[in-house]
């Protein structure tokens, strides 16, 4: 019998809290005063790795997958049949149309079951891991997914310990000094033993929803940087572009203070900081030509 996660145990109160690992990204983030009498955008304050709002989120994502699973499937595509002589090639297995959509299969079976086999472990859950490797990928998905969101609060309270992953070589280069794993030069990727937690599960279960979502075709491209245009707020230079459902620009957002503009008010925005600027003396300076520049050729 497994008490309730959400339960009002005095924790909230008494014990310690720390940021949500979403960071930026924390569905329910809160406002913290900063100088000047504004406000900024920080992630709220939990007894857990996640927010009750991204406990929520994590929980639908992992419900979710193994339907998106179907659907990035069926993204590969089959080879028609084309017409005329037929042609001998080679015996060697042919590459999947879409290696994008595989490369995010075997994502998906491979993380979803190496948290599946931890979370057996620390539930005492009678799963036989090799016979679970021997599963067909669809059921493979299915069972995981059963299993962890049945388990969640065990999931995402788990503690470091090593996992194997496997990731580009580029992505390799990134990671951390002293990093162990298998480089396989020859065949394009790594595999690199890591430190993960049940706030890593969190997070690579998002990402992998999202992935799923950015190849079907379902996410909006991500907001542009209104780079040079301070918000009126705050005066963090931190605006993005807004789109409505059909693309087109609606106005902008920050992301330092939340605040909110419309297409109008972001145009008299913009023309207050271009006044501002101009009354500040700010102008466009020009490059002097030298006395020995060739400026027939156009090189100094």
């Amino acid at each position: 019998m497994h008490s309730d996660p959400n339960a009002d145990d005095g924790h909230w109160r008494t014990g310690d809290l720390a940021e949500c690992a979403r960071g930026d990204q924390c569905t329910a983030p809160r406002l913290l005063p900063v100088a000047g009498g504004t406000v900024r955008l920080a992630p709220a304050l939990a007894p857990r790795a996640f927010c009750a709002a991204d406990e929520a989120v994590i929980a639908t994502a992992l419900a979710t997958l193994p339907a998106r699973w179907h659907d990035v499937h069926a993204e590969l595509g089959t080879k028609g049949r084309a017409a005329g002589p037929k042609v001998a090639i080679s015996k060697t297995a042919p590459l999947p149309l879409s290696e994008t959509a595989d490369e995010l299969l075997r994502d998906i079976v491979t993380i979803l079951t190496s948290w599946e086999e931890r979370v057996a472990a620390v539930a005492r859950l009678a799963i036989d891991a090799t016979a679970a490797r021997r599963r067909r990928d669809h059921v493979a998905v299915k069972a995981a997914a059963r299993t962890l969101t049945g388990h969640l609060a065990v999931l995402l309270a788990l503690p470091a310990e090593p996992m194997t992953r496997i990731m580009s070589l580029a992505h390799a280069a990134t990671l951390p000094t002293g990093t162990t794993g298998v480089v396989r030069e020859a065949a394009g990727y790594a595999e690199a033993n890591l430190e993960l937690s049940g706030a890593d599960a969190g997070l690579e279960v998002l990402t992998l929803h999202r992935r799923c979502r950015r190849l079907l075709g379902e996410t909006a491209p991500a907001p542009r940087l209104l780079d040079g245009v301070a918000c009126r707020t705050c005066d963090f230079t931190e605006l993005r572009e807004v789109l409505d459902d059909d693309g087109v620009f609606a106005g902008a957002r920050c992301y330092e203070c939340g605040a909110e503009y419309t297409t109008t008010s972001y145009t008299e925005l913009v023309d207050e900081r271009k006044r501002a600027a101009a009354e500040a003396g700010y102008r466009r300076r020009g490059v002097h030509g030298a006395s020995n520049d060739d400026v027939s050729a156009r090189r100094a």
